[in-house]
């Protein structure tokens, strides 16, 4: 009843538009790949535009942010999937289908509207992180849920429809494929360890946490956070931990903006094992995913990539470890503001 009360009122009130309770979630399996993708047709109805602060749900003045303290979550107004969503199971044949149950929550880590998390202290992104792992513990215990997904999405030219600054979490039925991937590709040598042991594209450390380029990345500034201690989830992790976690990503997303002098669009994404119980287990890292390759010109994907899977980069990857890793080196205390920069004008 919660989920639907807060997303009456921010639709209604905030937002302007009404759910369309009509039409159905849906999650479809994909029959030439065997991947599940997620139908949600009411989204369409979301806004598009990037809603500025005079009518923010997520500053303090807001009605869904009353009585709260920074950071909160509350559920997604505009929800992928939804606890109460019917429908039934098709679980057999070529084409399969289940209802689109799940929860979509958004966490607001600042009430401030433009802070990035570059912005926030030590003990604000330590506080963050606890929110982060607080959710996870409880979204894991759903009936139904099967992987709790922490993301974020930063940057009109990554497609955010809010401008104040947040995160996302989504509780699903099933394991995401790359989780999988990475569950297989660790059952004899964690490969995350191995890229906390490797020399020569390391980006940052902590006494706990080390922030690596990866041997082999897809995106310009691609950037892993890893704990040091071999832990599969945000639950297992130390207050030490989470913190360290919390300023590694704080100092990355400020060089990033540091990078090119503009507001650097870019994706977050916790890996990590998918819900308490599951039997994939694989070293927690978070990785960020930078959409800048030049000041005014975005990583685009080409016909190999989104075609075959077949990617290609365009940099030598030590190389720009070093760049990367000489701005953090001037860069070492939180916060780092963002304020000011500007949006990049890049196609």
């Amino acid at each position: 009843m919660r989920y639907r009360f807060f997303a009456k009122t921010w639709a209604r009130k905030l937002l302007k538009f009404a759910l369309v309770k009509d039409q159905m979630r849906e999650i479809r399996l994909d029959p030439r790949r065997k991947e599940w993708i997620i139908i949600s047709s009411q989204r369409a109805s979301r806004p598009m535009t990037v809603m500025e602060k005079r009518s923010c749900p997520f500053c303090k003045d807001s009605p869904e942010a009353k009585g709260k303290q920074a950071p909160y979550w509350l559920p997604n107004a505009f929800p992928m999937l939804s606890p109460d969503e019917q429908g039934t199971s098709a679980l057999n044949g070529t084409y399969q289908r289940m209802p689109g149950r799940g929860y979509c929550e958004v966490v607001v880590e600042s009430f401030d509207h433009s802070a990035d998390l570059c912005d926030l202290t030590p003990d604000e992104l330590e506080s963050a992180m606890k929110l982060y792992r607080d959710r996870y513990v409880e979204l894991s215990t759903k009936e139904g849920v099967n992987a709790v997904l922490i993301f974020r999405n930063m940057g009109k030219l990554i497609g955010v429809s809010i401008e104040h600054p947040h995160s996302q979490i989504y509780a699903i039925p099933y394991v995401p494929p790359i989780i999988h991937e990475e569950a297989n590709a660790s059952k004899e040598v964690c490969p995350i360890c191995e890229e906390v042991k490797a020399e020569g594209r390391t980006v940052l450390s902590y006494d706990s946490v080390k922030a690596v380029f990866p041997y082999a990345p897809r995106w310009p500034y691609e950037t892993v956070v890893i704990p040091i201690r071999h832990i599969t989830s945000l639950a297992e992790a130390t207050d030490k931990e989470l913190r360290e976690i919390g300023m590694s990503i704080g100092r990355i997303v400020g060089c990033y903006h540091r990078l090119f002098g503009v507001k650097m669009p870019y994706v977050l994404a916790f890996h990590q094992t998918p819900v308490l119980s599951s039997k994939e287990r694989l070293h927690l890292h978070v990785e960020l995913y930078p959409a800048l390759r030049a000041p005014d010109k975005l990583k685009h994907w080409s016909g190999a990539e989104l075609g075959f899977g077949v990617y290609t980069y365009d940099f030598w990857p030590e190389d720009k470890a070093k760049e990367l890793a000489s701005i953090c080196e001037k860069n070492e205390n939180l916060p780092i503001s963002s304020k000011g920069l500007p949006e990049p004008n890049a196609v």
